[in-house]
């Protein structure tokens, strides 16, 4: 977290606007590299000049359907890092060319929800959303960061950590908050449906946890990765008769896994992942299915079972500061997800290399 040496009172009125290359997206399928121009930062904002972008499946999300709460044509990106180049007033000079990297949101810390240590639901998003979250703009040579994000989720990293693997801190901390809804303990069976970039992080954290891990994954080459990453077992569902089944007899004597946690946002592995679960077990639903869409939940197994069915959604704070501490150590490495290097200009073929599978995740190099 930014130190609070670093906060200057006197203020600083920062530089004149710039010209700042950058992705917009103007509708589904419809991106467009672009140069405007960006203002100098606001009152507690910092300007970055991002080194490392990464892509992630909501940008693809966004790529292909839009994103509910902004008008197009708007920004993308949000895994990025950088170096400060410029700082807003109330912030010291000193943080001028410190390696930086940032969450996407802040939780306005006031709310009925940040008062309970749950600011990843924080109403302050919903109802100052371009104040409290920043979901695009990472794709491009410069960002101005909101201030609440610098108050709480910005921090400075040293030199021998790349910009690629500090540009992870928003993905992981994500997926660390998936884990923690999961309670996982030592010696618990873990089901992972999906072994994309939120899957296979969930792979590493379950395996720091000391489970047993079951990844289920249709592409054969993630289902590799995955194995490469922690998994005990993997299973391809096109290639078994009955993929409830076949997980279940690999915990707890046929009962089924402890925890189950659906990385995929389809519902019909939402379903899967109810169906997986032994009695007493816990489900979390990570994966984000279009808005308006419904799944099938059979009550009396609900009922009876006593099933645990948890949603999962961004990360707290202390989650954010966490997964910085795991890829500041090394524990997570950028190598083991990035798949391929694009320039800024190329942020559309990215994307698509990503939609495509063809990878993990994609790094844009301003």
């Amino acid at each position: 977290m930014v130190d609070d040496k670093l906060l200057d009172t006197r203020g600083y009125k920062g530089v004149c606007s710039i010209n700042n290359k950058m992705a917009m997206c103007y509708g589904p399928l419809d991106l467009r590299v672009e140069e405007h121009q960006i203002e100098a930062p606001r009152p507690g904002e910092v300007q970055i000049q991002i080194k490392a972008a990464l892509t992630c499946g909501t940008d693809v999300k966004i790529y292909k359907r839009g994103y509910p709460f902004l008008t197009p044509p708007f920004p993308v990106g949000h895994e990025f890092s950088g170096v400060v180049t410029a700082v807003g007033q109330g912030m010291d000079q000193d943080l001028v060319g410190k390696r930086v990297v940032t969450s996407n949101g802040a939780g306005c810390q006031y709310c009925f929800y940040c008062m309970r240590d749950q600011d990843n639901l924080c109403e302050g998003m919903e109802e100052d959303f371009d104040e409290f979250v920043q979901m695009g703009g990472g794709f491009a040579q410069y960002i101005n960061v909101h201030a609440p994000i610098v108050r709480q989720n910005m921090m400075v990293f040293p030199d021998d950590v790349p910009f690629e693997s500090a540009a992870m801190v928003e993905p992981l901390s994500v997926a660390l908050h998936g884990i923690n809804m999961a309670g996982i303990e030592i010696g618990d069976t873990v089901a992972i449906i999906g072994a994309g970039p939120m899957g296979l992080l969930k792979t590493q954290l379950a395996g720091m946890r000391g489970a047993y891990i079951i990844v289920i994954e249709k592409d054969e080459a993630r289902l590799a990765q995955a194995k490469k990453l922690g998994a005990d077992v993997v299973i391809n569902p096109d290639k078994v008769e009955d993929v409830v089944k076949a997980v279940r007899k690999l915990a707890n004597d046929g009962r089924g896994p402890d925890r189950v946690i659906e990385a995929v946002g389809l519902p019909e592995t939402w379903e899967l992942a109810i169906d997986l679960v032994r009695k007493g077990g816990t489900v979390v639903e990570y994966g984000g299915c279009a808005r308006g869409t419904t799944i099938t939940v059979d009550t009396v197994r609900l009922h009876y079972d006593e099933i645990i069915l948890k949603g999962s959604y961004s990360a707290s704070a202390l989650e954010t500061e966490l997964a910085f501490r795991l890829l500041a150590r090394g524990r997570i490495k950028a190598e083991d997800y990035v798949s391929g290097v694009y320039s800024l200009d190329e942020t559309k073929q990215a994307l698509e290399a990503h939609m495509n599978g063809e990878g993990v995740k994609f790094l844009i190099k301003p």
